[in-house]
């Protein structure tokens, strides 16, 4: 997190809004209809209509692949508020390291819960027992992971263990009466990478917090080890554990995080300086925004279509004007829209050598792109949102709250809408309708992001 949630004065906006466009993309290509006929480019690039089948051949790039992405950039760009100001205070690393791992055992359990309970789907009980176990899972959640606002610590701990104990009747309920023992090979994957990323990213932060440059050699060694694993047989022989709690792979998603570090780096030096910038002046800042996202959009459709060679020359183009517009006004948007450039020209090019860029298995073309497409929309938003003062109050809510985000869809509002019938009404509409089977997706996102809010303004948040 960037800050202390709910102080304002302390975050900002363009990590919090990032974040949550993540969370509501991740909402939204969940439940758009898969059966309304919807092109290629509304799904996952390598699981394409109409079998949806995986099919790891197929290169490409659509927004959908890019929620994650997004998401692991964010999470690196928050590390520096969240530790910098406990080190000015004296804080010890090695008390911040232990709070590092304390937070991989909640985000593990996190992961655990969600795998195992989700599972109820297809455990053949009758529908309503299904959504009503969910709800009850998601509120036992909410009772143990809840900064609940009160100066008196026993009255937190009272709440967070009756959720603990709660969860535990659960999971007895779920073993004894619904579809077996609760395992540890039931897990949420998405989760469980995060969690290993925000462990071992915090750990490199913490070790290179002084240096910039020495983060940017740790970087060029992991993106060394994986160019060695992609592109030649050297590992072949050595097996790691395919364990879904962790797994040795879930460290080349540093490539997306420790440069989303450098930008949380950039963003907190910039909060405390009392100068003004040297901005490029409304008008020229908001062509040069304009540059930033028509290059996105120009990105997704050429690498998506394959037009790689001309995707290169647009991309290399739109840099060489961007870099007319501002010419030397840089400042701290338009230093992170220089680092986005670049990592999406490094990961056009991979692509070539990759053979096409693939989400998985995850290659570096993909890596690279998709980190600097990240640092490019953050930098968008920064300029909006200093510039115009453009903060998105609907997904700056979700992203301030991302652990309530992410699972109300799944937990509170498909199972609430399940029970009043009104899933069945919109599933029924989506089939075969891309309008309804686009609506659906947006009416379960935007009923997430009203949650999501309730209790972002109550100052309710999951410990994460």
């Amino acid at each position: 997190m960037a800050g202390t949630p709910g102080k304002s004065s302390t975050r900002i906006a363009s990590i919090d809004v990032l974040r949550g466009l993540t969370i509501l993309g991740m909402t939204m290509c969940a439940y758009i209809g898969w059966n309304s006929n919807l092109p290629a480019w509304m799904f996952h690039a390598q699981t394409p209509p109409p079998t949806y089948e995986f099919r790891p051949d197929v290169p490409g790039l659509t927004w959908v692949d890019l929620v994650f992405p997004f998401f692991l950039f964010s999470m690196g760009a928050a590390f520096p508020f969240a530790m910098k100001k406990k080190l000015d205070r004296g804080t010890g690393k090695h008390v911040l390291a232990l709070g590092l791992f304390k937070r991989w055992l909640i985000l593990t359990a996190f992961s655990l819960v969600l795998g195992n309970s989700i599972t109820v789907r297809w455990s053949g009980i009758p529908a309503v027992w299904q959504e009503l176990f969910l709800i009850g899972v998601w509120g036992a959640m909410f009772m143990s992971l809840t900064r609940f606002p009160t100066k008196r610590a026993w009255k937190r701990n009272i709440f967070n263990i009756i959720g603990l104990g709660l969860l535990t009747l659960l999971a007895g309920i779920k073993h004894d009466f619904i579809n077996g023992n609760f395992s540890l090979t039931n897990c949420d994957i998405i989760m469980s990478i995060l969690a290993a990323v925000s462990l071992f990213g915090g750990i490199i932060w913490l070790l290179t917090a002084g240096s910039m440059k020495l983060r940017i050699l740790v970087f060029l060694f992991i993106a060394a080890i994986k160019a060695v694993a992609s592109f030649t047989p050297i590992f072949d022989s050595i097996t790691f554990t395919g364990w879904p709690l962790f797994d040795i792979s879930y460290l080349q998603y540093l490539l997306i995080a420790l440069p989303g570090s450098m930008v949380g780096d950039i963003l907190l030096k910039s909060s405390k300086e009392t100068e003004p910038e040297n901005t490029p002046g409304r008008m020229a800042g908001t062509a040069a925004a304009i540059i930033c996202i028509a290059a996105l959009v120009f990105q997704l459709w050429g690498i998506q279509t394959r037009h790689v060679l001309l995707t290169l020359c647009v991309t290399s183009g739109l840099l060489a004007v961007f870099c007319l517009i501002i010419r030397r006004d840089t400042c701290t948007w338009t230093r992170i829209a220089t680092i986005g450039f670049a990592f999406m020209i490094a990961g056009i090019a991979l692509d070539f050598a990759d053979g096409g860029m693939t989400k998985d298995y995850c290659n570096l073309s993909y890596l690279f792109e998709t980190c600097g497409m990240a640092a490019l929309t953050a930098a968008v938003f920064h300029f909006f949102d200093k510039e115009y003062g453009c903060r998105f109050p609907l997904m700056s809510g979700c992203g301030q709250n991302p652990m309530i985000a992410y699972t109300a869809a799944s937990y509170i509002i498909v199972p609430i809408l399940s029970l009043t019938g009104l899933m069945g009404l919109l599933t029924g509409a989506a089939a075969g309708s891309q309008f309804w089977g686009v609506a659906q997706g947006v009416i379960i996102t935007l009923l997430l992001a009203l949650f999501t809010n309730i209790f972002t303004k109550a100052k309710l948040f999951w410990r994460s």
